[in-house]
């Protein structure tokens, strides 16, 4: 029998028992003789664990091991601050029921619906064809999760009286959150609760991620000896989410330089960040092999984002968190004392970040000396360092002799038998020791032979410096006025969601213990509210300007007017600006008077007269002129709108952080439209004089061009001897030069064809004229749109819901209700809204196999279809 070989051990899930150990360490002696006595390079073999689980053990490349798997018993886990092999299941869907059924008699009722992905059922199942897969359709105990007392108290329904359990599921959205965090409150909202043992005791309910032997071994190697920083790598017992997202405590997610994601806290005290918290074994290249190997894309997607599954813990708070800062995990980036000076808009949005969490925006508001409103936005700049393996930590002293090592283990010995059973502030401890090189620990130990509870509070007030030396900034980039006199009811509309109301409520813009007369002018465009979609920071001004003016003449008319079209727009009244709402993407606001008249003017050609006209000088003279008329015809139509006007409102959906709804609505009192058609003329400043002899009708005067023709008699011939041109500066329409032949011209065939029959000329176009006026009533218009993402989407082509425009609560205790939801992460793009869209169903846009459009849908885990 050969003297027993160290070897190590790793366990992964729950501990193992007395008798579990003693056959462990039966079967590495039992390996030893093997492989000696046998002279084999390599063994590797697995064991059924007597008290359940299995243990694999190995002896390869001179690497000796065993590797012991039990099922996890969560109620009694104590955390010991080091990596462990645990990884949850991940469940990606849609919740279809959030609200179950209290039971009545049995421990267990009607569990939390979902619809989950093809993806997710093929995990269910462990990746193995010959298991069954389960339904698309579930019900599970394993999501009966409370809101979190100590961060949302807000979502605890105030009357549980009712038949049916209230969920985390119901309100906490993970669109109530901005930038990665979004992501990060989809998938850890996928792991439910994991206290096993207190669920019923099938697969489905208690079912846990396997890596395969091949696997689990490497990883374990990766793992082995990592202290973790503020965070044991395991979901959340109770499943229940550990985030905030309200305006005096927000999280969200930043990442530093090497693209590691960090957790902050963004709270009065400053912005702090720590590592984010992350399953350690899906951080392994081994674990994305086997990812990558069965073709989960869901999964690929979070290591591809963050780097590994986050856990869904949360930072730690009170004594731990500063026992944690002072070990250096949690790091204070900048102070936001300005920025907290401000009063919320509500409490329901925190501070909104861009994707990899380098920006962030928020707002608030103050009073000035005079008690008006002044709205301030901040923004936040963050340069996050990497910290060394993340903030991992695995110690590696090296002594100069055993001496040495005897010292330092004798003084931990002693130093870790007073403290209690590891909990925060231990577990920090353990890590600022773990921080210590070399010389600094092996000093310590000589300097404290004896020990004493004076030692942990030596460990416990000693401040490190933070494993990264981040930067950052939070800074007041605008501000400006908001006002409004009169009734708040009458004010312009932008609201705000409130969890205590479960609704949106109106912003009073009126001024803090003041009178202020409607002549009282402040100026206001500033900034309410901001957000970014995507990487995009989009913000909704506040804009009021009472100055008003006389609105010019917009008119193309000329002084005259013949072939061609013109247009005059003529306002009557006092001009301004109207709306008191934009945004980054949308501007709807314009400038006029409450009344407008457009007049539009069309001519056309009609051509000369069909044959010249003439006309004596006098009765019974000898001498005339012959002219002519060149005709056009005028269309006119006179639009006069009156009592025009235009509103702009604005709500934060709820439910949703980053996003905004924007409407307009216009209208008119009423219209009166006049169209008609008239016929005009221009003589052509071309014309001819003419004379003749007939001693019946023209005997009278003299004659004032006599070229040798011959007399005329009884009327017969008429001459035309004399070409006369006189222009004007508008005669150019009429003027084609000489009309007539080269004279003298007989022209008798127009004035005096037949005896005793005297003409007299002209042919004007028939154009049947007409004139009508017509009045209608008012009207409305208008558009409902909404952000978020790059591009807004339109809602509809029509004025917005009146309630939009009104007070919330109104005077009668009535509230404004709209709410959203989008796909936080996941291929899939899909969005809906709380407005109609196609067949009585949400508005909605992109696509998901998994919606019915009829609620705001909330997802967990990844969307990939």
């Amino acid at each position: 029998m050969y003297a027993p070989r160290p070897y190590g051990l790793f366990v992964d899930g729950g501990e193992l028992t007395e008798r579990d150990k003693t056959f462990i360490s039966h079967q590495m002696r039992k390996l030893t003789n093997t492989i000696q006595t046998e002279e084999v390079t390599s063994y590797r073999h697995e064991y059924e664990l007597p008290d359940g689980g299995y243990v694999i053990v190995q002896d390869m490349g001179g690497i000796f091991k065993a590797i012991a798997r039990k099922k996890e018993k969560f109620e009694s886990f104590e955390p010991d601050g080091f990596a462990r092999l645990y990884v949850p299941m991940l469940f990606s869907g849609v919740i279809t029921n959030a609200r179950p059924r209290k039971p009545d008699q049995e421990k267990y009722g009607q569990g939390v619906g979902f619809k989950i992905t093809e993806q997710c059922r093929n995990r269910l199942r462990n990746y193995n064809p010959k298991i069954e897969r389960p339904a698309k359709q579930l019900e599970l105990q394993r999501f009966i999760i409370k809101p979190n007392q100590i961060t949302v108290p807000e979502f605890e329904p105030k009357d549980d009286n009712s038949n049916f359990i209230t969920t985390q599921y119901v309100q906490q959205r993970p669109t109530w959150y901005s930038g990665a965090m979004v992501e990060v409150m989809q998938i850890v909202g996928g792991y439910g609760r994991q206290d096993f043992n207190e669920l019923p005791n099938n697969d489905i309910e208690r079912v846990r991620f396997l890596i395969p032997d091949k696997y689990i071994v490497d990883i374990a190697d990766k793992l082995k000896g990592y202290r973790l920083p503020a965070y044991t790598g395991i979901p959340p017992i109770d499943g229940k989410y550990q985030y905030d997202y309200k305006f005096n405590s927000t999280n969200s997610i930043s990442f530093d330089s090497s693209g590691k994601p960090w957790l902050l806290r963004i709270r009065p005290t400053g912005i702090y960040a720590m590592p984010l918290p992350i399953v350690p074994a899906t951080t392994t290249p081994e674990f994305k092999q086997y990812v990558e190997e069965i073709g989960d894309d869901e999964l690929l997607k979070i290591l591809e984002r963050f780097g590994g599954m986050p856990s869904g813990e949360g930072m730690p708070v009170g004594n731990d968190f500063e026992a944690w800062r002072r070990a250096g995990v949690i790091i204070k980036v900048c102070d936001t004392s300005d920025f907290y000076s401000g009063i919320a808009y509500t409490s329901a949005c925190g501070w909104s970040f861009n994707l990899n969490g380098s920006e962030g925006f928020n707002t608030c508001y103050t009073f000035d000396n005079d008690g008006i409103i002044v709205g301030n936005a901040y923004a936040a700049k963050l340069e996050l360092a990497a910290a060394a393996n993340h903030g991992w930590l695995k110690t590696e002293w090296v002594f100069k002799n055993q001496t040495e090592t005897t010292i330092v283990n004798n003084y931990l010995q002693s130093l870790f038998g007073l403290m209690d059973v590891p909990r925060q502030r231990e577990l920090a401890i353990r890590y600022k020791i773990g921080r210590q090189n070399t010389e600094q620990i092996l000093n310590r130990a000589l300097a404290n032979p004896t020990m004493d509870r004076k030692e942990i509070l030596y460990w416990d007030n000693l401040e490190l410096e933070p494993i990264a030396a981040h930067k950052g900034s939070v800074k007041k980039v605008s501000s400006g006025f908001l006002y409004h006199h009169g009734n708040p009811k009458f004010h312009p509309q932008i609201k705000f969601p409130s969890v205590e109301a479960s609704a949106c409520i109106s912003f009073d813009f009126s001024p803090q213990g003041l009178y202020l007369s409607s002549s009282y002018i402040i100026r206001c465009d500033t900034i309410m509210y901001g957000y970014y979609a995507g990487n995009t920071l989009k913000v909704v001004k506040y804009f009021l300007d009472t100055r008003w003016h006389y609105a010019e003449v917009d008119s193309n008319f000329e002084e005259m007017m013949t072939v061609g079209q013109w247009q005059e727009v003529r306002q009557s009244g006092q001009s301004s600006l109207w709306g008191n709402f934009y945004t980054t993407d949308l501007d709807f606001r314009d400038s006029f008077a409450p009344t407008i008249t457009t007049t539009t003017i069309k001519g056309e050609d009609k051509g000369f007269d069909s044959k010249p006209r003439f006309a004596q000088d006098f009765i019974f003279f000898r001498a005339g002129t012959v002219f002519r008329y060149r005709y056009y015809t005028h269309q006119t139509s006179i639009t006069k709108t009156e009592g025009r006007n235009l509103s702009i409102t604005a709500c934060i959906p709820y439910m949703m952080r980053d996003a905004l709804i924007l409407g307009e609505a216009r209208g008119t009192s009423g219209t009166e439209k006049t169209e008609g058609i008239a016929l005009r003329a221009m003589r052509d400043p071309t014309s001819y004089r003419y004379w003749t002899n007939d001693f019946l009708f023209a005997f009278i005067g003299g004659l004032e061009k006599m070229t040798g023709l011959p007399t005329p008699k009884n009327g017969d011939p008429v001459w035309v001897e004399i070409e006369n041109y006189e222009p004007s500066e508008y005669s150019d329409f009429a003027d084609q030069g000489s009309w007539l032949p080269d004279l003298p011209y007989d022209i008798t065939w127009l004035i005096h064809p037949v005896r005793n029959e005297w003409l007299g000329g002209g042919g004007a176009p028939k154009i049947q004229e007409y004139s009508h006026t017509t009045k209608t009533d008012g009207e409305k218009y208008g558009s409902l749109y909404f952000s978020v993402s790059e591009n807004p989407y339109k809602i509809n082509s029509k004025p917005p819901d009146n309630a939009y425009f009104l007070s919330s609560p109104s005077q009668y205790g009535d509230l404004f209700y709209r709410d959203g939801c989008r796909v936080g992460f996941g291929d899939s793009e899909y969005v809906n809204i709380s407005e109609s869209g196609n067949n009585n169903l949400r508005k909605s846009w992109g696509y998901s196999a998994l919606v019915d459009h009829k609620s705001a849908h909330h997802f967990i885990g990844v969307i990939n279809e």
